[in-house]
């Protein structure tokens, strides 16, 4: 691609753009003349390098700059597009329409002479230097306007820039190159909760997260997904479960919020460095007082307590008396290695075709807006919510991964019972007893964030259907297959697993209308369990394909 225009009308800025957002290579042609001119041992200030060039025009019939052009895109990949910050004169352009081996796409920026001149002079500090700009033709690399009349009448688009900025400019010129992919690619597959969270998410995602380019998490740390993977046991709270085992981007979408002091502390166990952590400037910062403020849904409906419902409120409350921006993650100094822009990274993978995973955060039945309330979340936890706070469009959406188990879990309040309903509850004691399982279950069944007890019942088929219908699942993950049977555990392939078991899958599928994909067996409790990683037969006929190459 060549840009054409006068001095200060937005070429440079037009291909840095180019550059940031879709990886082209600038080749600036005074760069190039500056290099010669050294060769030659000659100035290079403005004016000497408008007089070389116009000698080598006069030693190369113009074509100096098209041979320069083609050298540098041999040194690049195939592929990699290249825009040329800009071109003279008619004779230049001339030969780049001549020849046949690079595709030329000519961009043509002009605005009227008052703003030209505003902009000349915003490059010079010093006042008196504005006598330079009485005449452009002096500082402007362009010969002429009969060269600009041939530009415009050349362009394959042309673009006023008084009635543009420079992000306005960008989208037009990349509309018209094609560089925006398809709105119906579809690269992202979401991973929710279809009761009331503890389903078992984390493990799951862990286990998928090295298929992705992109493990992007939504919600808040009052949500904790433990996993066991090949580096051990580890519980995620602000950052994608399985991040530590993946070489792919982490990204935090702008409708999470953070604790400061737990998602730095998380990154650094995680080793991740901060080029691959992108966190949304719009994500909420949890302060201490959020938490002092939860403190009293704690005692009433068995919150974590963890400030996220707080901060959520903040961010609506506080939208014009808050000095600071509410507290967003883009007003903290100790955040600004991570905060970068989420949407700018999503379109870049969609560019590329890489994949993406979403993991959402507690269970649809905790919806604030689906759930039985008062009894619930601070957020919708279904998948139309974590898209919105993703910031991904549901045309993007693969599929949906719907994670359930066969016995449900309530986190126990202080007072144990007000944390909401159960419609089937039991106990630990008697789901251990029909299974067959000898272990006490009650010593593992403590909530990932808070360590409190978990109360715990039979599987609800209708709160099943109805999560279902909020999310239409394209996959369901059924996890803790062994509290169904304890012969589970030792399954390895899905004919393996106890013939009840089968059976209830079968069910979950002709209810769901839609195959169980994932079967968890069992999840590692002892210390030496996190080296055994065969806890999930996987039953999918799909599977994703990582694009991320090292460089």
């Amino acid at each position: 691609m060549i840009i054409s225009g006068h001095t200060s009308v937005g070429k440079s800025v037009l291909a840095k753009n180019l550059k940031g957002n879709f990886e082209f290579s600038i080749f600036k042609s005074s760069d190039y003349l500056k290099e010669i001119a050294r060769k030659r041992s000659l100035e290079t200030d403005r004016r000497s390098l408008m007089r070389l060039g116009d000698q080598l025009d006069s030693e190369t019939g113009c074509r100096w700059l098209l041979t320069a052009v083609e050298k540098f895109a041999a040194t690049k990949n195939s592929g990699v597009p290249v825009v040329v910050d800009s071109v003279r004169n008619a004779c230049q352009l001339k030969r780049f329409r001549q020849q046949t081996e690079l595709e030329v796409t000519h961009v043509h920026l002009y605005t009227t002479r008052r703003v030209l001149y505003r902009r000349l002079a915003k490059r010079r500090e010093d006042q008196a230097s504005l006598l330079e700009f009485s005449n452009p033709q002096r500082i402007d690399f362009v010969e002429s306007e009969e060269d600009i009349d041939s530009f415009k009448k050349d362009a394959d688009i042309r673009i006023f820039t008084e009635r543009t900025d420079a992000d306005d400019t960008l989208t037009r010129v990349a509309a018209y190159l094609g560089l925006y992919p398809a709105p119906d690619l579809k690269c992202v597959d979401v991973l929710i909760g279809g009761q009331y969270g503890s389903e078992g998410k984390g493990q799951i995602a862990a286990y998928l997260s090295q298929e992705y380019d992109l493990l992007m998490r939504v919600g808040g740390p009052n949500a904790g997904h433990k996993a066991a993977r090949e580096l051990g046991k580890y519980t995620y709270h602000s950052l994608p479960s399985g991040c530590r085992e993946s070489s792919g981007d982490v990204l935090i979408g702008p409708g999470a919020t953070i604790h400061i002091e737990e998602f730095l502390k998380e990154v650094e166990e995680c080793g991740l460095d901060s080029d691959r952590v992108f966190l949304a400037e719009n994500v909420m910062v949890i302060t201490e007082e959020d938490r002092e403020e939860e403190e009293r849904l704690v005692r009433a409906i068995g919150s974590t307590g963890r400030g996220g419902g707080s901060a959520a409120a903040r961010r609506i409350m506080q939208r014009f008396d808050c000095p600071d921006g509410a507290r967003l993650a883009s007003s903290y100094k100790e955040l600004e290695p991570y905060v970068k822009s989420t949407h700018k990274r999503l379109q870049q993978a969609y560019a590329r075709g890489e994949k993406i995973l979403l993991e959402g955060t507690q269970g649809s039945l905790l919806s604030l807006y689906h759930g039985p309330y008062p009894h619930v979340t601070s957020r919708d936890t279904n998948v139309a919510g974590c898209l919105a706070e993703a910031g991904i469009p549901p045309r993007r959406v693969n599929r949906v991964l719907m994670v359930v188990r066969f016995t449900p879990i309530r986190v126990q309040s202080p007072e144990k019972s007000t944390s909401g309903k159960l419609k089937h509850e039991t106990t630990f004691e008697k789901v251990a007893d029909q299974a067959g399982i000898t272990e006490d279950l009650t010593a593992y069944e403590k909530t990932s964030t808070t360590n409190l007890d978990r109360r715990v019942g039979w599987f609800e088929w209708d709160s099943f259907r109805i999560a279902c219908e909020l999310n239409s699942p394209t996959d369901i993950v059924l996890t803790f297959a062994d509290y169904h049977h304890a012969d589970n555990r030792k399954a390895r392939r899905f004919e393996l697993m106890n013939a009840d078991t089968i059976k209830f899958i079968e069910e979950l599928e002709r209810v769901a209308q839609a195959p169980v994909s994932l079967v968890n067996t069992r999840f590692p409790h002892d210390e030496d369990d996190p080296l055994d990683l065969r806890t999930a037969i996987d039953r999918r006929r799909w599977r994703t394909r990582v694009r991320r190459t090292d460089d």
